[in-house]
């Protein structure tokens, strides 16, 4: 029994070491094809930046508010006999749209009317008593303390007139408001009274409110940061010496596809970051000929800075956002070596990022392939197809593209 147990020993000992003896020695040095494919360098494919002449657009959510409000109300308090405009319609400036009664300032008028007939009389006697007192006082018939009364009587006399007039003037004002007329040209809304209803000056409710639709503004919404680039585009227009370039506003109302026929143009942006959505209110003034747009609806517009500029772009997938934030890039550096770089992006172009420091032209920035790249890693680069339009999209990712493998990806 010991015997068999000795040789069942030596025989687990042997046979390990016999298998071993009879392997491959290039399978032992690990130089098979499997660890030679592990150690070529990966495959990526790049595109080679260089500037471009591209269209800045931005969509932006808006909505429409009219160009010129006025709320009407009166100025002086009454019983409204008529209404004199048709609700909803046209109207223009000047035109009456309420008769106030107006038999009290009419009653006020002729009060002040007379006023200033009393001031002028006293105003005649005053200055005929003057007269005589200056031919006495000349004599030394009368007293300088008489003579100085009547001409004291007479500067109070002419004092009394020109307050009467003003009290004529002030009727025939509160006469002419019992009139109210349209102060601009406008759609006019319903009517909040009607014949018969007592109205107050300065009352806080509106009779009705006119509307100036043609133009209408629209206000655009867009982040602080875009709004700046925005503003510094202006800016470098003006020291260009064209202070009075226009930045055009395209519309496409509420959910649908279809263009706004008429364009406009960027008016002013707000100086102020709103708090709680941190963004800037940017005006932008909109033909409205067909009253297609009504204030209170929501659109989405489309900002073009005028004219082409230059710019590297890249595709939008190439750019990695770090943990702080900050944005970066797989370039290929000298000897087809990874190197992760650093850039800061503008604004979006379609499927893009327009890059506005980091990179430089003749850069080969790496699109496909960047997921187990380490830095200083070597690669094989293989260039990838570029569209012939850079406004639309640089991007290499798509029909019939030729991928890092070499293969049509179609």
């Amino acid at each position: 029994m010991r015997f068999y147990l000795s040789v069942l020993f030596i025989l687990a000992c042997v046979i390990p070491f016999l298998a071993c003896a009879d392997q491959n020695p290039e399978d032992q040095k690990g130089g098979g094809p499997e660890s030679e494919a592990a150690a070529a360098p990966p495959e990526v494919g790049y595109i080679t930046v260089k500037p471009q002449q591209i269209t800045l657009s931005n969509e932006l959510p808006g909505r429409v508010k009219a160009y010129r409000i006025a709320e009407i109300r009166p100025q002086v308090g009454g019983i409204i006999e008529s209404r004199l405009f048709r609700e909803g319609s046209f109207v223009e400036k000047g035109r009456q749209l309420y008769q106030i009664d107006p038999a009290r300032y009419e009653a006020d008028l002729q009060s002040a009317q007379a006023g200033l007939q009393d001031a002028r009389a006293k105003l005649k006697n005053a200055a005929a008593l003057a007269g005589r007192y200056e031919r006495l006082i000349g004599a030394k018939e009368i007293s300088e303390q008489a003579y100085d009364n009547a001409m004291a009587d007479l500067e109070q006399a002419r004092a009394a007139v020109a307050l009467a007039q003003a009290a004529v003037r002030t009727a025939k004002i509160n006469l002419d408001y019992t009139k109210v007329y349209a102060p601009i040209s406008g759609y006019i809304g319903p009517s909040a009274v009607t014949g018969g209803a007592l109205v107050t000056a300065g009352q806080q409710a509106a009779l009705a409110t006119i509307r100036q639709l043609d133009p209408v503004y629209v206000d655009l919404s867009q982040s602080a940061s875009e709004a700046r680039q925005v503003q510094q585009r202006i800016m470098a227009d003006r020291m260009k010496g064209k202070p009075e370039t226009e930045y055009r506003v395209s519309l496409l109302p509420g959910s649908s596809e279809e263009p706004y026929p008429h364009a406009g143009a960027l008016d002013a942006a707000d100086l102020f970051v709103d708090p709680q959505t941190g963004t800037i209110r940017l005006r932008s003034v909109i033909p409205n000929p067909d009253t297609e747009l009504l204030p209170g609806m929501f659109v989405r517009a489309s900002l073009e800075l005028a004219g082409a500029m230059e710019a590297i772009i890249v595709p939008q997938k190439s750019v990695i956002i770090e943990p702080d934030g900050t944005n970066s890039v797989w370039v290929i550096g000298e000897g087809d070596q990874a190197e992760k770089r650093g850039v800061k992006t503008g604004a979006a172009c379609k499927n893009n990022w327009v890059i506005r420091e980091g990179l430089e032209a003749g850069d080969r920035v790496i699109v496909e392939g960047t997921m187990m790249l380490r830095q200083a890693t070597v690669v094989e680069p293989i260039a990838l197809e570029e569209k012939k339009d850079p406004g639309n999209n640089p991007d290499p990712e798509g029909a019939g593209k030729t991928g890092p493998s070499g293969k049509n990806r179609s």
